[in-house]
């Protein structure tokens, strides 16, 4: 992503892409929640609302209707996603904040 900034604290409460305008924080689902933090930070990073999954984090990687690329090496900015293998509804999404010479990651995220 152009001109990436990390982003290593929580967003304030005034931050509309994490609140007033996060279709997830809208619904219900606000922080702490991993999907809305991930929509909130893509947003923020984009500067305009992304096409992601709005179900549950365990369906983001297979929602291909996003129109996103897949790829098994991260990237600065990518949403990365962890499905439980001992039970597939269970999962979490993660921003990559940085990458590390040594190939290992920092993501930013809600913890729940």
């Amino acid at each position: 992503m152009a001109n990436f900034v990390e982003r290593l604290t929580a967003p304030e409460k005034n931050n509309p892409y994490y609140y007033q305008d996060n279709v997830f924080y809208e619904s219900g689902y606000g922080l702490p929640n991993c999907t809305c933090y991930a929509w909130g930070r893509w947003y923020e990073l984009l500067k305009e609302k992304p096409n992601l999954c709005l179900g549950n984090a365990s369906d983001w990687y297979y929602y291909t209707e996003d129109g996103y690329k897949r790829e098994n090496t991260p990237s600065l900015g990518d949403i990365i996603c962890f499905i439980n293998t001992q039970d597939s509804t269970i999962g979490h999404v993660a921003v990559v904040e940085k990458i590390y010479s040594d190939g290992s990651i920092l993501t930013s995220n809600s913890d729940l």
